[in-house]
């Protein structure tokens, strides 16, 4: 039984790719300690909290909405990735997996949110 963020699949996905991102931001040169790494960071972490944070509102509608950041921040951590791999390409390897991850994850999210928005059953 799901009674805690913790407890949802989607939430412990989105903590992995927090440490596979965080060695990938490791690995970007200093030059974008102020730029880049920690728009990367902020990015992937707001995935986990945007969905923790809707699991505790109150309402479906509300939930509703922080999956829908979730699924932002997601596309973010996405577009930073591929401008790392674009600028340091001989530096920084991220593999396809990580790209594979936030694809599976976004998937996930997109299914929570249909669910969030489908009417509920009477019991």
């Amino acid at each position: 039984m799901i009674t805690t963020f913790r407890d949802l699949f989607v939430w412990q996905r989105a903590m992995e790719l927090i440490r596979v991102v965080y060695a990938v931001a490791d690995a970007i040169p200093p030059s974008e300690r102020y730029g880049l790494t920690p728009q990367l960071r902020r990015a992937v972490t707001s995935v986990a909290l945007n969905i923790a944070e809707g699991k505790q509102r109150t309402t479906r509608k509300e939930y509703c909405r922080f999956i829908d950041i979730a699924l932002g921040s997601l596309s973010e951590v996405e577009a930073i990735l591929l401008i790392v791999t674009e600028l340091y390409a001989d530096n920084i390897l991220v593999a396809q997996p990580t790209f594979d991850e936030i694809v599976v994850l976004r998937k996930m999210l997109f299914s929570l949110r249909k669910k969030l928005r489908a009417p509920q059953e009477s019991t």
